[in-house]
């Protein structure tokens, strides 16, 4: 039987046996992945927030390496020391790109942010109980990280933001931001943050839940022996779980135990490609960076990271 058949025959049975059980589990997994998400978007636009009103684009500048490999390089380790999950990694770095952050760097920084830090590595290594596959996985997401960013700085010359001049209306509707010329007090710059941070939850909130909607559905009505049919083929195995990842858009701190459970009828590589492409490119975020992104840039980002993840899951893990 072929796979299309496969797909029409478990879609008819799924229609055939609806019932107010499924409908429950729906809301629970709907529910699950806003409640999983939100505090991630909380802190991201606290820290995107903090970032507007207290750091300054000339710091930015003179920290960042003027040199472009070392830029992207640095921007990748920086989850390291700022452990941020992919929900709220939009947000941060639409803040960065306006400072005067290379898009080159911001880019690699929300890839590799979510996957290369401390948490995310010990998340991994419990639920396989195999440091090697968070070390494998981390230095996947590293050179999709580091490609992705180097191919970004040699084709994108600009912000490639949508939105700038509402953004710059945004920045500029106050007198009290940090490039004005008056003295701004403390008190006033708090007050600035929490007004900030309050006006991006909620403009990143919509996708979120539209994101997450549609990634209950496919949990709920796609069943994993559909997965487990298609999936034993190297090559094949990898693009289903990459699909997978994208369509249920759970969170990079929790994914591993997905995909642990899936360790006996699934390749080693198409494992990781589920554990790092979900976190760098899924529902939730898509749809975040076409809201902050233009189309051509997203299509080039999504694109790209997802030729990169089925060539080095494929050739780093199944044929070296």
């Amino acid at each position: 039987m072929d796979i299309s058949s496969l797909v029409l025959e478990y879609i008819q049975n799924d229609v055939d046996l609806i019932t107010w059980k499924i409908i429950l589990n729906f809301k629970t997994i709907f529910l699950g992945i806003i409640i999983e998400a939100l505090p991630f978007i909380l802190i991201s636009v606290i820290v995107s927030s903090l970032l507007h009103n207290f750091v300054s684009e000339e710091l930015i500048r003179r920290v960042l390496p003027k040199n472009k490999t070392y830029s992207i390089m640095l921007a990748c380790f920086l989850g390291m020391i700022f452990p941020a999950c992919d929900c709220g990694m939009v947000p941060i770095v639409r803040r960065l790109v306006m400072k005067g952050v290379p898009l080159y760097s911001a880019v690699a920084f929300m890839l590799s942010a979510p996957i290369i830090n401390p948490v995310v590595a010990t998340a991994t290594t419990y639920a396989f109980n195999s440091s090697e596959m968070a070390l494998t996985r981390i230095s996947v997401a590293f050179l999709i990280a580091f490609t992705t960013g180097w191919l970004i700085s040699k084709l994108f010359k600009g912000t490639e933001l949508k939105d700038m001049e509402h953004s710059h209306n945004h920045n500029c509707g106050c007198t009290c931001h940090s490039h004005s010329e008056h003295k701004v007090l403390l008190r006033e710059k708090f007050l600035n943050v929490l007004d900030d941070a309050c006006n991006e939850f909620f403009e990143m909130g919509k996708y979120l839940i539209l994101g997450s909607f549609i990634g209950a559905t496919v949990q709920t009505f796609i069943p994993r022996g559909l997965l487990l049919n298609i999936g034993h083929e190297p090559l094949l195995s990898i693009i289903v779980m990459m699909l997978f990842a994208f369509a249920i858009s759970v969170c990079s701190s929790a994914d591993a135990f997905i995909a642990s459970s899936f360790s006996t009828s699934f390749t080693t590589g198409s494992l990781v490609a589920f554990m790092v492409f979900g976190p760098m490119i899924d529902i939730k975020n898509t749809l975040m960076l076409l809201h902050t992104f233009r189309l051509r840039f997203v299509i080039f980002l999504v694109a790209i990271v997802s030729l990169l993840c089925v060539l080095e899951t494929y050739l780093l893990i199944n044929i070296l």
